[in-house]
């Protein structure tokens, strides 16, 4: 009887060979976000908070998240078929609304500000944070408030319940590619919610969250 168990193990096992990681495909984990809080003096930032956010909240203010990935380290000579953008929802003031991703055309970097508590209201600017007028807080200015992006969109999607989603569509292969030869410089991307209504606040899992699952991840698909 034994004998006969081992045997079956082994078979089951067999049966059910460990998956390998696709050699052709590369998670990447964001390497710097922030929030930018509407604030018409920029006095508001969050750089190393636990999470971002998009939308409009309950006073009828703006919240626009900015998220980077490092590419330094991935090829320019091999066609990218894929990419895909995940990041986890944690809360919500309302039901489902498009949020897209728009290329940024100005440099920026993460400081040392993190909202505490729900995060949603900010925290004093710290030098070097971006903000809603500021690049980089006290004296590198975006050309425009809210940020420089542009307008067409890399990506949509609808975004409701707390759940991880994800974001794919040829615009982000172009914006990736451009990046990795180096026809564009990587700003990222600006996340921006439904601004078109109240209460439309959404907060999602930023880079310094202390799960790592729930933290902004990018899979580049390249071909074989």
């Amino acid at each position: 009887m034994f004998l006969a168990f081992a045997a079956l193990s082994a078979c089951s096992s067999a049966a059910t060979p460990t998956p390998t990681p696709d050699p052709n495909v590369v998670r990447l984990v964001a390497s710097q976000d922030a929030t930018l809080y509407e604030d018409p003096d920029g006095a508001l930032a969050s750089s190393a908070g636990a999470t971002g956010f998009v939308g409009i909240t309950n006073r009828a203010l703006a919240r626009r998240m900015l998220v980077k990935f490092d590419l330094s380290s991935l090829p320019a000579d091999r066609e990218i078929v894929s990419a895909t953008l995940q990041m986890r929802m944690s809360k919500s003031a309302s039901g489902a609304f498009d949020v897209s991703l728009h290329r940024v055309t100005t440099d920026w970097a993460e400081s040392t500000s993190a909202a505490s508590g729900m995060g949603g209201k900010g925290i004093d600017s710290a030098n070097g944070d971006p903000t809603w007028i500021h690049a980089a807080y006290p004296d590198a200015w975006w050309h425009a408030v809210g940020g420089d992006f542009v307008a067409e969109p890399s990506a949509v999607t609808s975004v409701d319940n707390f759940v991880r989603y994800s974001w794919s569509d040829p615009g982000m292969v172009s914006d990736i590619a451009a990046w990795i030869s180096g026809d564009s410089v990587n700003n990222g991307w600006l996340v921006i919610g439904d601004e078109a209504h109240h209460k439309t606040a959404k907060r999602f899992d930023a880079r310094e969250h202390e799960n790592p699952d729930r933290r902004p991840a990018l899979m580049i698909e390249f071909a074989p």
